[in-house]
């Protein structure tokens, strides 16, 4: 009877641990993982150069004094827009006339004396010639009378000097633009030279930069130098602007560094753009065209043009797979398929680091980058 028992209690308990065993056996799938997804899009691949810098103007014209003078007043407030010949400043023209008039009695007086010399040289030559005289007084009234006629020439020069520089007396801005700096103020002494002003013309514009000669080398020169090579810049401070200039000078020696200093020219009728404001420039060098394109956002290895890599498609059953294409070159956003996916097909833009294969997902679609873009 004692067996009997003992063999009723095992069969149950054997029972128990096979359904235990069936019931691990029948082990539910993983939940899906929600990640963001792209499809990958057949369209124009647009390969750049990008480049940042500071905007200046084109001309930046100094307007410096004619004249030695003191400033007696100032015509233009900082920051006015002048036109050519505006006049911006006027010197005392006191000093100036008194060196005029001084001039112009001391030329006088000189004349006078050249005549008296020239008639009492024309008098010692008949006298030489009459052997009335000897040949040392006559050389001595020859050198009076060139000696007068240096002077008189001397005195000509400083009075018309002298009446120069009273119509210099007015400045007068040398191009149309802006008073963008201003060197002097009123009653200031300045020096034939001196700086007064600086007008910029603010109507040209031109971003500086500098590339690499690796980069210099995907330009083309000759149209560069030539027509030039369009370009787009961007300004921080009109975000959803794009202003449109043409690249027309590389410098052609290099800088420390084998970097090119390059300008993107552009027009600023508005005065948009001030001088000293950080600007990017973007400057398309080639085109693919109707190509499959795969976000970069995709891809799970370093991204190396025309090398394998790897991306996570979302199949059929919105499972996980890793597929290895090949890529050509890239942008910014976009690589260049070359092999191993077709338009249409879904890859796993964002949360691909932690799948696995044949992992359920739950899908987002995002948005598309745009092809063209600004930096």
């Amino acid at each position: 009877m004692f067996r009997v028992l003992v063999v009723a209690i095992t069969i149950p308990m054997l029972c128990l641990f096979a359904g235990c065993a069936e019931k691990r056996g029948n082990k539910p799938p993983p939940p899906p993982i929600k990640v963001g997804v792209s499809r990958v899009q057949t369209a124009d691949l647009e390969l750049s150069l990008r480049m940042s810098g500071s905007l200046s103007f084109v001309a930046n014209t100094t307007v410096s004094a004619e004249v030695s003078a003191q400033v007696k007043s100032i015509e233009v407030v900082d920051g006015q827009a002048v036109e050519h010949d505006h006049v911006l400043l006027v010197f005392d023209e006191t000093k100036i006339e008194q060196t005029a008039n001084q001039a112009s009695a001391t030329l006088q007086k000189n004349e006078a004396t050249l005549a008296f010399d020239k008639t009492e040289l024309e008098k010692n030559q008949v006298l030489l010639r009459s052997n009335s005289i000897s040949q040392t007084v006559y050389d001595q009234k020859l050198s009076a009378y060139k000696n007068s006629l240096a002077q008189v020439d001397a005195d000509k020069a400083v009075l018309a000097k002298a009446r120069q520089d009273l119509r210099k007396t007015r400045v007068k801005s040398p191009i149309k633009g802006l008073i963008s700096q201003r060197f002097v103020e009123r009653g200031d002494w300045v020096s034939e030279g001196g700086r007064l002003f600086q007008v910029s013309d603010y109507t040209r514009m031109y971003l500086e930069s500098f590339l690499s000669d690796v980069d210099v080398g995907r330009l083309d020169l000759k149209k560069v130098v030539t027509e030039g090579v369009e370009a787009s810049v961007y300004v921080d401070s009109y975000p959803d602007r794009t202003f449109k200039g043409r690249l027309t000078y590389v410098q052609p020696v290099a800088v420390e560094g084998r970097l090119f200093q390059i300008r993107i020219y552009l027009d600023n009728p508005d005065m948009s753009l001030l001088q000293g404001m950080f600007a990017r420039g973007r400057i398309v060098v080639k085109t693919i065209g109707g190509t499959p394109l795969v976000p970069l956002t995709a891809l799970l290895d370093q991204i190396r043009p025309n090398e394998t890599n790897s991306v996570v498609i979302v199949d059929g059953e919105k499972k996980a797979q890793i597929r290895q294409i090949t890529i050509g070159p890239n942008n910014q956003r976009y690589a260049q398929v070359l092999d191993g996916l077709e338009d249409g097909d879904v890859v796993v833009v964002r949360g691909k680091e932690v799948l696995t294969k044949d992992q359920p997902l739950e899908t987002e679609e995002m948005p598309q980058p745009k092809i063209t873009f600004a930096p």
